[in-house]
């Protein structure tokens, strides 16, 4: 009986640990190819995304904006849920895939039967 305790207490440290990394990898700032800033920060259980910056004038707007929502992580390293277009507030769902170094996050957007794919690169 003591053994089936250890060993269960065992995975459940591991497998906690190892959730706890995954969902750190992606909080932080990320960079996308327009150079707007996004910041993926906690909220609960799940992960909000908001642009914070940007280096043209077009997007300042934009800034403080809540661009993702309600992501989850669905696999190693791959998190989804609700995108959101600054631009005319539409919602999609999306997935954010982090790469193995952890520099890149590739966000994958479907709608119907088209998609849109880019990749943004880690700030900080």
């Amino acid at each position: 009986m003591c053994k089936y305790t250890f060993m269960t207490t065992m995975f459940s440290v591991f497998f906690g640990l190892i959730s706890h990394a995954q969902q750190l990898a992606i909080t932080g700032k990320w960079q996308t190819p327009d150079k707007d800033i996004i910041e993926f920060y906690p909220e609960g259980q799940l992960f909000t995304a908001r642009q914070i910056g940007t280096e043209t004038e077009k997007d300042k707007n934009n800034n403080n904006k809540i661009i993702a929502k309600e992501l989850k992580p669905a696999a190693a390293k791959i998190f989804e849920g609700i995108v959101i277009d600054p631009k005319d507030n539409k919602t999609y769902h999306g997935w954010f895939i982090i790469n193995d170094t952890g520099t890149e996050l590739q966000l994958k957007v479907k709608w119907g039967f088209l998609s849109f794919n880019e990749t943004w690169k880690r700030v900080n």
